[in-house]
């Protein structure tokens, strides 16, 4: 058996045999210390690991070199490249095995055609590769954004780069002693390629805006539309930026917290309430930093406003709706389509504003039970769904024969307008009436507090702006809404208030 084969045998035996003692089953007996300590030994094994990976698989891609025709190592084995090779082998993924063997190129020694040795494209990284200092990712990164740079950029730059770039990678540079994750070296890398090769970051600045694209699928799958793509680089610090000011927990208050309780105002307006101030106004109805769930004692509770001064919210508990970070930015998304369609900048079709059309049966809307259809989308859609735009949308009805003849068409009837929409800004503030929810009032959807169909009429006084999401846990009837002294009052409903939804 060949000295490397047996060492690394005895090697497997050997971790085999450390397994057993770390005991991953019982990891909690460790301090937090230990745990740490333990999980940088490993990875420290791992890199190393990864690194005569590397090795290995330039060598097979070098065997699986076409020109060796059915020489070459791939073939031989019957597989058309050598990553399919080396996927099969070590059971990583394509793309891993593809990297592997760039990495490999790049980092280790290579021979010319008549079989002289050439030094590796990347000496420091390849060292620190070796020595099991930096992983796969990082090197990877180096060695492909400084690649990119090379046939413009100076030799002796280059140099300085990578040496650069693997000090920060291992901990040795300005934070010394602190390693920079792939991630944060990635991104110190394309700084210097593009301070390297800064005739090149125009003709991409030219490609990437020709590479532009947005996606959206017609059909739906599970109730959900798949959409996606990508923007320009100024396109994406725009969309960061506005979703981090929408979901930062540090955004400032709603309302002005200089304002006292007694300041907020009565239902005819006086003291700077909803009848005192216009749409550019600076309202007093107190902060929106605690916002509560509605309490239900009707004889200790004001039922204008919430105990820290926001109007129409109250209770003992916070309320705190468990959403995931994607789910957030997905709900800031909807409300972004929604202010953009309202806009007075958006194109009009036929004279009227973007609209969506739904069909749906009167039967459904009295039952609240059944499905509908979204013209446009080839999968139905259910009634709650249905009830939540009809919320916030005009309404014309078709009356038709049994035999598909239309009879007559009704008049368009119950949207809020525009001039009610800026009057409920004025009154509950420029967000969504949820406290503690930063979702600018223009991307809100207009909910009826008595609903259209059981009578309640389209009025400032029988509606409130919500953003998609609250909109949808009022229809569904996590949260009630009702109007009291002129404002609108959410409770939360009995049978979830004790559930850990909220906290």
């Amino acid at each position: 058996m060949p000295e490397g084969e047996s060492a690394l045998t005895g090697l497997l035996t050997h971790l085999g045999q450390v397994v057993d003692v770390l005991d991953l089953d019982h990891l909690d007996r460790l301090t937090g210390e230990e745990v740490l300590t333990q999980l940088g030994q490993v990875a420290g094994v791992v890199r190393a690991g990864e690194a005569v990976l590397a090795a290995l698989s330039a060598e097979v891609a070098d065997r699986s070199d076409p020109a060796r025709g059915n020489e070459g190592l791939a073939v031989k084995h019957n597989y058309q490249r050598p990553s399919h090779l080396i996927e099969v082998i070590t059971g990583v993924s394509s793309a891993a095995a593809s990297r592997l063997i760039r990495v490999g190129q790049r980092t280790c020694r290579r021979l010319t055609d008549a079989g002289f040795p050439l030094p590796p494209l990347f000496p420091v990284v390849g060292e620190a590769f070796r020595q099991g200092l930096i992983g796969v990712e990082t090197a990877e990164v180096i060695t492909r954004e400084l690649a990119l740079a090379a046939p413009r950029a100076e030799v002796g730059y280059l140099n300085i780069a990578e040496r650069t770039l693997v000090s920060e990678a291992v901990g040795a540079g300005w934070r010394d002693g602190l390693p920079m994750s792939a991630d944060l070296v990635g991104i110190q890398a394309r700084q210097w390629r593009d301070r390297l090769d800064e005739d090149g970051i125009e003709p991409n600045t030219d490609k990437a805006f020709q590479q532009r694209d947005f996606w959206i699928a017609r059909a739906a799958k599970d109730g959900l539309v798949k959409f996606g793509g990508q923007v320009t680089v100024d396109v994406g610090a725009k969309l960061h930026a506005l979703l981090d000011a929408v979901l930062s927990p540090k955004t400032a208050d709603r309302y002005d917290p200089m304002v006292t309780d007694a300041g907020a105002g009565t239902a005819d307006g006086t003291g700077g309430g909803a009848g005192g101030t216009g749409a550019g106004d600076t309202g007093a109805f107190g902060s929106a930093a605690s916002p509560t769930v509605a309490g239900t004692n009707p004889d200790t509770d004001n039922p204008a406003q919430g105990p820290g001064g926001n109007p129409g919210v109250e209770s003992e508990e916070p309320i705190r709706a468990r959403r995931t970070a994607g789910q957030q930015r997905a709900d800031v998304f909807a409300s972004m389509i929604d202010a953009l369609a309202r806009s007075a900048d958006a194109p009009s079709v036929t004279g009227a504003a973007p609209t969506v059309v739904v069909t749906v049966n009167a039967e459904v809307i009295d039952s609240g039970t059944g499905t509908g259809q979204i013209v446009g989308v080839n999968s139905p859609v259910a009634a709650s769904t249905i009830t939540q735009i009809l919320c916030d949308a005009s309404i014309i009805p078709v009356f038709i024969e049994p035999d598909g003849t239309v009879v007559a068409l009704g008049n368009d009837q119950r949207g809020f307008n525009r001039t009610q929409r800026m009057g409920m800004i004025a009154r509950d503030g420029p967000t969504c009436a949820m406290p503690d929810c930063q979702i600018p009032a223009t991307g809100c959807e207009a909910h009826h507090i008595v609903p259209h169909a059981e009578g309640g009429p389209t009025h400032i006084d029988n509606g409130v702006l919500f953003c998609w999401f609250h909109h949808r846990m009022v229809d569904t009837g996590v949260f009630t809404v009702t109007m009291v002294n002129g404002k609108p009052k959410v409770t939360i409903a009995e049978w979830i208030r004790r559930k850990p939804y909220f906290r």
